[in-house]
């Protein structure tokens, strides 16, 4: 037991005669270490788990993959990663992954921007009552986008449909929508509104090239 602590002594007294010692790491901060360690173990794990179901066509993980690319969590940030994820959980009438198209689309990130596009999706997920896609699809028919024809009963209907979800936003732009309609164009959106139903999810085909 002694000569070890001793041959230990030395050994120390000679790195530090040589100057190329290092402090060694305390009980605290190994622990650290190895916490970090496993911690970033366990996230590539998961996504490695995460993209063997995305692979095999499950939306919910393509969804989930997406966020991650398009967030930089767990992953390096690739918003074409992010894209490419989106559009495969989109075709198979995930709401969510087509009202992030819609956005993406709409500010040109990860794609180029595209107005009609970003309504095609944001209509896709609006009919399966999914608030802010209704919300986005229905400033983008009042007027708000290029290439989109204006259909302001059509965008008053939609607005409406998301503030009845508790958007006060989309209630506060549909009040003002109002205004700009003729008392029988109110009316006509208002019976759309009350004849309206949420629509099954289903596969689409995506009109931009994969």
């Amino acid at each position: 037991m002694w000569s070890w602590i001793m041959i230990t002594c030395t050994m120390l007294l000679l790195m530090n005669a040589c100057g190329n010692s290092q402090p060694l790491p305390t009980p605290m901060a190994q622990d650290k270490l190895t916490q970090v360690a496993k911690q970033t173990a366990g996230a590539s794990s998961s996504i490695q788990r995460l993209r063997m179901q995305a692979e095999r066509g499950n939306v919910e993980a393509q969804f989930a993959l997406a966020q991650a690319y398009d967030r930089g969590r767990d992953v390096p940030k690739d918003k074409t990663e992010a894209i490419r994820w989106y559009r495969l959980a989109a075709t198979q009438g995930d709401p969510f992954a087509q009202n992030a198209l819609g956005d993406n689309y709409w500010e040109g990130t990860g794609v180029p921007k595209d107005d009609k596009e970003a309504a095609g999706w944001w209509r896709l997920a609006a009919t399966q009552g999914f608030a802010p896609a209704q919300h986005s699809l229905g400033k983008i028919l009042s007027g708000g986008g290029q290439g989109v024809r204006t259909d302001k009963t059509q965008a008053y209907m939609w607005l409406a449909l998301s503030a009845a979800q508790g958007d006060e936003e989309a209630s506060r732009q549909g009040n003002l929508l109002s205004k700009q309609l003729k008392p029988a164009e109110v009316t006509n959106a208002k019976k759309l509104v009350q004849q309206w139903k949420p629509a099954r999810a289903r596969a689409v085909i995506s009109r931009i090239a994969q």
